[in-house]
């Protein structure tokens, strides 16, 4: 995957999210393997004295598959019938077997970008569609330009060129690594850091 050449500032607030808004989503949490956390410690050291980038702590690394609507606009009860549906749609899905390696600069992060990413297209799908199920379609929000199929490692602070970004994470060697992945989470999302936090509502296990 080829680095942008430009970063742009990651702290501003989307179309509809203000401080103290939540939605719900659907996500893989990835800050509790390790081996993904040091690979990314790795570049997060790399990355210590470069100026214009923001580290995204490890406990918060994911990959962001769906969301489905704010909070003050989906009633709670729907919950059960997102959970329902998603379960409906990846009925005999396989656990994930997810590889990062390269460091990447794409326009609003420096990233892992996750391998196969076709696996992720799949099941983001299947995901948009059980949630569809639910909300309606015309609900949703739209599908974004850019797809989140990586693990963030940090984020830009001020619109400017990638050069120096780019440069410090080719010059970074590390070893490729390879996780298992069994559930999807539906979570409670919330930006007010300008970045991804959430608390777990529940989960689909994969494989069963």
């Amino acid at each position: 995957m080829p680095h942008a050449e430009q970063v742009r500032n990651h702290a501003r607030w989307r179309p509809g999210w203000s401080a103290g808004r939540t939605g719900y989503a659907w996500l893989l949490p990835l800050g509790d393997h390790p081996e993904l956390r040091e690979l990314a410690n790795q570049y997060q050291y790399a990355l210590r004295d470069l100026p214009g980038f923001d580290p995204v702590p490890l406990e918060w690394m994911h990959i962001l598959l769906q969301e489905v609507g704010f909070t003050d606009e989906v009633p709670v009860e729907r919950t059960d019938a997102l959970l329902e549906a998603g379960r409906a749609r990846l009925s005999g899905a396989s656990p994930l077997e997810l590889t990062f390696h390269d460091g990447v600069v794409l326009p609003e992060s420096l990233a892992l970008p996750a391998a196969p990413q076709a696996v992720l297209t799949g099941l983001r799908s299947s995901l948009r569609e059980a949630s569809a199920d639910v909300v309606t379609e015309a609900a949703l929000p739209p599908e974004p330009e850019e797809t989140d199929q990586h693990v963030s490692l940090a984020h830009p602070t001020a619109d400017g060129p990638a050069a120096f970004a780019a440069a410090t994470l080719s010059a970074t060697v590390v070893e490729p690594v390879t996780v298992r992945v069994p559930s999807v989470f539906l979570v409670e999302l919330t930006r007010d850091h300008f970045s991804n936090e959430w608390k777990t509502l529940d989960r689909i296990e994969l494989g069963n």
